[in-house]
């Protein structure tokens, strides 16, 4: 570690779908024509979930059309970043399929991304690399709930998909990157 030339380093731990990248919104339409459905950007989250073998599949396609490689950054996540790679580590932990990792890896060079290590972890099992972390930044709400059980705090950035509440204290819910300053970030 050793970047601090002032204050305390973390290990911070961040998602990258919708936390980084706007993957939901600006893959609607390729999603909605692999699913043959029409499922609004916050219903992807739930139509991932109740269709696991055809989800499959889709990271398949998603993978072998590179699509992902063409979503934008969060212009406010990546400034924040920036910042924070000065003093913090940075691991990025994604449950994008493992076989994604390369096509991951030339999105954050493309975009000048900073961080120092990238995981791709199983759905549910992200609390593996949360609990080396002081901090997480996460859209999904079960999954953040619980890297809540192994991460001091636990930053949730709110999306249509998670409005329901947590009864985890150090869930923390913030709208914009920006509100990071007002917990210490």
């Amino acid at each position: 570690m050793g970047k601090s030339k002032e204050g305390e380093e973390m290990k911070i731990g961040i998602d990258i779908d919708n936390v980084i990248a706007n993957t939901f919104e600006e893959l609607r339409d390729h999603f909605n024509k692999f699913m043959g459905h029409n499922y609004e950007a916050h219903e992807i989250v739930h139509a991932l979930r109740a269709n696991k073998v055809k989800t499959f599949f889709y990271n398949i396609d998603a993978w072998h059309k590179r699509v992902l490689e063409g979503v934008s950054p969060i212009a406010e996540a990546v400034e924040k970043l920036r910042e924070w790679t000065k003093e913090h580590e940075l691991n990025l932990v994604t449950s994008r399929l493992f076989i994604l990792k390369n096509q991951t890896a030339r999105w954050l060079s493309k975009h000048s991304i900073p961080y120092d290590k990238l995981f791709h972890m199983k759905e549910g099992t992200k609390f593996i690399k949360g609990r080396e972390c002081q901090a997480f930044v996460e859209d999904n709400l079960e999954e953040a709930e619980i890297l809540a059980d192994h991460c001091p705090k636990v930053f949730l950035i709110d999306k249509p998909w998670n409005r329901r509440e947590s009864g985890k204290k150090n869930i923390i819910r913030i709208k914009s990157w920006g509100e990071f300053k007002e917990h210490g970030m």
